[in-house]
Parts: C-alpha cells; sequence; structure tokens
C-alpha cells in the first residue's frame, strides 16, 4: 500500500482556503500530519485503550477497506465514525429522493465515514470540520476509496461559517450532519435532549442555519432522541403544516440512531428516478439496512 508522505499543491487544494496567508500555521501543521503519517491505523495491531476496543473490535464494520488499504483514525474518530454500511444507505437514500443533486455539504465530517459514501454519489461534496486531524483523517481516508478527487474540505468552526453566511451560495443541494453527541455518555440518558446535549448548537439552532443552506436538510442522531422536540422545532421553524421524515437505522441487529430528513422530496419520493442499484425503502418507521 502506497502512502504518499507529503502535502502536494494538488492535495492543498482540497484543503479549501487553507493556502491562504493567514492559514500557515494549519498548513504548517497539515504538512507534518502528512509528511509523519499520523494516525495510521495498524488493523491488526490490538488498541489498550479498554475504552475503544468494542469499537476496535468491529473496525471493518466502519470502514470496510481497513485490512487491505490505509485507514486513519484519531481516538476520538473510533466512536463517532459513522459505520459504513450506515453511511452507504443514507448516501443512496438521499440520492434516490434527490437523483439530480450534485453538490452535498457534510458538517461535522469527522473521519469521512459519510463523506466518502456521498462521493460515490454526488459530483461535488463539502465537508466541514473545526478539527485539522479529522479533516486530514477524511482526506486520506478518502484516498483509500479513491474519491478523494470529489472531496473539498474546509477549515473552521460551523456556527461561526454559518453567521458569516459561507456555504449560502455555492448552491448546495443538500446538507448532511452527524453533529456531535457528547461521546458515548449519550446513552446514558433515556431520553437525549436535543436542545441541551447536542454540540456545538441545539436542534432548533441547527436547523435554522443548515436552512438558509439548503431546503434538503438531513441529521443523523441519537437514537433516544426526544421525537417531541423534532416534532416541535421543524412546526416552529417551517410551520405547523411541515413535515419531518424519520428513520430508525439498524446495523448487525443492533439500533444505531435515527435520520431526519426536511425537505417534501424526501417524503414525496415514490416518483423520483433512483440511481442505479437504489435501496428499497420501507414504509415502516423502523427501517434495518441489513433487511
Amino acid at each position: 500500500m502506497a502512502r504518499a508522505s507529503n502535502l502536494s499543491r494538488r492535495r492543498l487544494k482540497h484543503f479549501v482556503h487553507l493556502s491562504k496567508h493567514k492559514y500557515r500555521p494549519q498548513r504548517k501543521a497539515l504538512k507534518a500530519l502528512f509528511k509523519q503519517d499520523t494516525y495510521r491505523i495498524e488493523p491488526d495491531a490490538k488498541v489498550t485503550d479498554k475504552s475503544i476496543f468494542k469499537y476496535w473490535k468491529n473496525r471493518h464494520r466502519l470502514f470496510s477497506k481497513m485490512q487491505t488499504h490505509d485507514l486513519y483514525m484519531t481516538r476520538e474518530l473510533w466512536f463517532s465514525v459513522t459505520p459504513e454500511i450506515v453511511a452507504k444507505f443514507a448516501a443512496r437514500f438521499i440520492k434516490s429522493c434527490l437523483p439530480d443533486a450534485q453538490v452535498i455539504l457534510d458538517v461535522y465530517c469527522g473521519g469521512g465515514g459519510n463523506t466518502i459514501q456521498f462521493a460515490q454519489y454526488f459530483q461535488k461534496v463539502y465537508g466541514v470540520d473545526n478539527s485539522l486531524e479529522h479533516l486530514y483523517c477524511t482526506y486520506r481516508n478518502a484516498q483509500a476509496y479513491s474519491v478523494e478527487d470529489r472531496v473539498w474540505l474546509k477549515y473552521g468552526d460551523w456556527p461561526t461559517l454559518s453567521r458569516k453566511n459561507r456555504f449560502e451560495k455555492l448552491q448546495i443541494d443538500c446538507i448532511f450532519s452527524s453533529p456531535p453527541w457528547g461521546g458515548p455518555q449519550y446513552l446514558k440518558s433515556e431520553v437525549y435532549d436535543l436542545e441541551a446535549a447536542l454540540q456545538p448548537q441545539g436542534l432548533r439552532e441547527t436547523l435554522q442555519g443548515f436552512l438558509r443552506v439548503s431546503e434538503n436538510v438531513v441529521l443523523f442522531l441519537p437514537r433516544n432522541s426526544d421525537l417531541g422536540q423534532v416534532s416541535q422545532v421543524t412546526r416552529e421553524i417551517l410551520g405547523d403544516e411541515a413535515r419531518c421524515k424519520v428513520l430508525y437505522v439498524k446495523d448487525n441487529g443492533f439500533l444505531k440512531g435515527i435520520l431526519c430528513f426536511w425537505g417534501e422530496k424526501f417524503y414525496n419520493y415514490a416518483c423520483q428516478t433512483a440511481p442505479e442499484d437504489p435501496t428499497t425503502v420501507s414504509s415502516t418507521i423502523d427501517y434495518d439496512i441489513d433487511g
């Protein structure tokens, strides 16, 4: 497996605006990450950190190419990367509902689990994260799947970028996000409070910012999310007749989270043209992607 150890101009252009003078410290740090081949996973080297051991055991469900290609993850990414089969389902479902869509934005892209699958179906994928290490991992992981030329990464804090309207002029067809849930501790609550616990913004502020970018919004949220809050926020922002489609997603028999869809084409999808080898959409709320 070849390992590129330098940050070439061709690679740098995929880190949006990072060539500017004000980003010189970040550019220097990114060059060091590439040169040192930082965060590369040794798939057969058993992890010693007990807190991520259960995620390491399921490493091939996070990335199917774990054994055959170089993949990169920080400690945090072990418990925040979307399993590949879930990410693939989300990408195929969105494309099935939006067959003409070309550009999608992945906010809080982390290690690129969703970004990579979007790049299989969309011509251009923007990824945003406030961690340079995570953007580096996203790019390296996209290389493993040969989709790096479709991925464009923006370093920055999303609430700040949103207030500055950084993406409103880019004609984004859909915006997807799996915001930080607060780590594995989110499961300690019987019901996940989407206003108090979701990071770095609550559901209301998050959705308002996303809808300024695109009318089509998809959120991947904890399985114990308060659906009453989803309903309330939807009506407060979009009106009493507004709808939000919710799918419960399972992987290997285990409930992984819920996908929430805002946008008419997500619930009036029957007349849309699906891509090759489309995912069949179930009419039930409990959707098992293994089924």
